[in-house]
């Protein structure tokens, strides 16, 4: 996720920069942003109910916690977590990261979490774990490995720490969809019995649907029957179609060719020991719908639906990047995806962007490394 560093005059001029620019600036398209609650420790993902409570996840901290009224003037963060993960390891880009809620939360109280364990030794190795716990008057309980012993890189707090993708969210069909990064080893996006490098498929109670594209019967449990797409290095996020049901991600390149993917059923996407990125145009592999020759770091990625902006900004699809704290527009001129425009500079932000989804009341909330902001327009 954090894909560059500056030198100190830089940062400098930065800070500087960012107290002459307050947050009151409105963009040319007539948005700002206003902050929800700031001076919170990263909070990674976010996640609404349809009453207006907002979850999030702390990277470092292991902790779920909750904002009431979020979509309000008047925000509460109960100082209490809902629950609390870990031990968490937090070396370079782990840590706490997905975060979803149930279909039927209001039912269950289901809340699953997709976070990096810190093993203790033999019996309790490192790994990346997708967990459940159950939600009741903002307390959670019941923690359940619903998918463990996920790959993580390395077995220790520092060596390979990185692409561990991480988010996950329910799909139109039911299915609860986790994308997991290549753990910095490029190989593993094409090896059909690794978990990484992959966007993959499940039930919610953990297991492998039979409809999966390349499901084994005799090895129900096994990466294969898991796998939905092949062939990436780290997607960060993912988020579907509200009409369509089809499913969109960001795609981190290496030091070129970072992209927006649409995401196929059983379809590869060409990352792999030969470490070539963006457009291939190659049989049997499905090319990116858009590419960035210079590294942006994709990041959050979501549809907006609602009707609190103008008419032209529904339907478009939105998605932040870290590296310059930018939120970029896309419109799509027909249901297949097709890319008719991209606004690159739709809204800048502070700090880089790390999550971004539209909230129940039509406004676009998106998370930084401090806070967390609502999009309102102005004009």
């Amino acid at each position: 996720m954090i894909k560059k560093s500056f030198p100190l005059y830089i940062l400098i001029i930065n800070i500087v920069l960012t107290l002459i620019l307050s947050e009151g600036n409105i963009s040319e398209a007539g948005f700002i942003a206003e902050p929800v609650i700031k001076g919170i420790e990263f909070p990674v993902t976010i996640s609404f109910t349809s009453d207006g409570r907002l979850f999030f996840t702390e990277r470092c901290s292991g902790k779920v916690r909750v904002i009431e009224k979020a979509i309000t003037s008047t925000p509460k963060l109960l100082p209490e977590p809902v629950f609390r993960f870990g031990p968490v390891s937090c070396y370079f880009e782990r840590g706490l990261l997905g975060l979803t809620l149930d279909p039927q939360f209001g039912k269950n109280g289901f809340l699953y979490v997709y976070y990096s364990h810190k093993g203790s030794g033999h019996d309790d190795p490192y790994r990346h774990r997708l967990m459940r716990i159950t939600v009741k008057d903002n307390k959670g309980s019941n923690p359940v490995a619903i998918l463990d012993n996920l790959p993580i890189g390395s077995q220790r707090e520092w060596g390979r720490g990185n692409h561990n993708g991480g988010n996950i969210t329910f799909g139109t069909d039911g299915k609860l969809y986790l994308s997991i990064g290549d753990v910095a080893e490029p190989e593993n996006s094409m090896d059909m019995q690794s978990f990484a490098g992959k966007i993959l498929r499940l039930n919610s109670d953990g297991t492998a649907p039979k409809d999966n594209p390349f499901y084994d019967q005799s090895k129900p449990d096994s990466p294969k029957s898991y796998i939905y797409a092949y062939g990436l290095r780290n997607s960060f996020d993912l988020t579907f179609h509200p009409a369509t049901g089809i499913l969109y991600s960001t795609e981190n390149g290496p030091d070129i060719n970072d992209e927006i993917n649409i995401i196929y059923a059983g379809k590869n996407y060409g990352w792999g020991p030969d470490r070539i990125s963006g457009k291939q145009n190659k049989k049997g592999l499905e090319d990116p719908i858009i590419v960035y020759p210079s590294t942006i770091a994709p990041t959050g990625i979501t549809f907006y639906t609602g009707t609190k902006y103008p008419s032209e900004y529904r339907d478009n699809l939105f998605f932040a990047d870290w590296n310059n704290g930018n939120i970029h527009r896309v419109i799509l001129d027909n249901r297949k995806g097709v890319v008719s425009k991209v606004d690159d500079n739709f809204f800048k932000h502070d700090d880089g962007i790390v999550d971004m989804v539209e909230g129940p009341d039509g406004l676009i909330y998106f998370t930084d490394q401090g806070g967390i902001y609502r999009l309102i327009y102005k004009h």
